[in-house]
């Protein structure tokens, strides 16, 4: 029952993991090398470091550390790539699981030119057999994709190195290496399809904390996510945008005439209907209480007031709300400084609430 249980989970998260749109599968393939990179690259390392410690099998055989000292210790120099290009492009999935391969694939070259010193190689199955373990490792952090062209990889290396050290057990070695690979390939995409239900648990927790539960729209602590060093995050150059604070007008009223449960229902009518109104990539934030910011991506000061206007507008002539109400707005373009930007907007809704209420001012 388990077995059959497991499989039918594997088979949802495959199908979930087909469904993912381009940016979608790019930003779990990311997540999952952020998950998983600290041990592959510990991993990758050690191993590294350690094969040079081999030196003294290598006595043993030849009798002499000198003909296999350098092919040992040339691991040292991808050991070096390794950490230099991770270390200039660190928020790069693509070229961080290249790069665990380039350091997997020079343990198997060094491998290889010090078995080309070596008087005995009847030992070269078991080496090239354990080199699977590292490819188990290194695909935690990458794609599915990327094991299978590594596996084709390893076995052509395999065809290429035997023209010159021509193992005793090649055939054996062969037979042995294409179901191990095969095997490889299978456990991970298994695991990759685990890792998706972590992903998506992951996602609904990220979204639960910047969302508020009563009025669905985003809470305060989206803020902390798009805003960086005072500045929005991603901003293209040129781009316009404007911010705008909404307060529903006399909300205390309406919660000592009505009760908190008709408060609850206009702010989460407030949610909705902001939702609505709103394009895609806009933000609306439930800022505190009765008031809400939003930020209105492609959008210029004028025609975030005439948006406003018009919302402003439908608000106060609907026929749908839990109780009559209107609402104030501050509008102001985004200058680059955020607290600049939102003190703007603050004022704009001051003066909105100071001379009239159930206006849009614009500062």
């Amino acid at each position: 029952m388990r077995t059959i249980k497991a499989a039918k989970t594997i088979m949802s998260l495959v199908n979930d993991l087909r469904s993912m749109s381009r940016e979608e599968k790019a930003d779990f393939y990311q997540s999952k090398c952020d998950y998983y990179q600290g041990i592959v690259e510990l991993g990758l390392v050690v191993s590294a470091v350690t094969t040079i410690f081999f030196i003294y099998s290598d006595y043993m055989i030849n009798g002499s550390v000198l003909p296999t000292l350098i092919p040992r210790l040339s691991i040292l120099i991808y050991v070096a790539i390794f950490f230099l290009v991770t270390h200039y492009f660190p928020n790069n999935h693509r070229i961080t699981v290249i790069m665990d391969f380039f350091l997997g694939h020079g343990m198997v070259i060094a491998a290889s030119w010090t078995a080309y010193n070596l008087v005995d190689r009847s030992n070269s199955i078991e080496g090239i057999i354990i080199v699977n373990l590292i490819w188990l490792v290194v695909g935690f952090a990458a794609t599915t994709r990327d094991t299978i062209i590594n596996g084709i990889i390893f076995i052509i290396e395999i065809v290429i190195t035997n023209t010159f050290n021509h193992y005793t057990n090649y055939s054996l070695i062969m037979a042995l290496e294409i179901p191990i690979i095969i095997g490889i390939m299978f456990v991970h995409y298994v695991m990759t399809a685990y890792y998706l239900d972590h992903y998506r648990v992951t996602q609904k927790l990220e979204l639960a904390m910047v969302t508020d539960p009563l009025t669905q729209v985003y809470n305060r602590h989206l803020l902390e996510k798009i805003i960086s060093e005072n500045t929005i995050k991603d901003v293209m150059p040129g781009e316009h945008i404007a911010v705008a604070l909404i307060d529903i007008d006399d909300f205390k009223k309406i919660n000592d005439e009505n009760g908190h449960y008709t408060g609850d229902l206009t702010l989460l009518y407030m949610g909705q209907k902001l939702s609505k109104e709103t394009h895609g990539n806009d933000y609306v934030i439930r800022y505190g209480g009765e008031e809400f910011v939003v930020i209105l991506r492609n959008c210029d000061v004028n025609n975030a007031c005439a948006r406003m206007e018009q919302f402003r507008q439908d608000i106060a002539n609907a026929k749908d709300t839990p109780v009559p109400f209107t609402i104030s707005v501050g509008v102001s373009c985004y200058t680059g400084d955020y607290s600049k930007t939102l003190q703007n907007v603050d004022n704009a809704l001051y003066k909105a609430k100071n001379t009239g209420k159930n206006k849009v001012v614009v500062m």
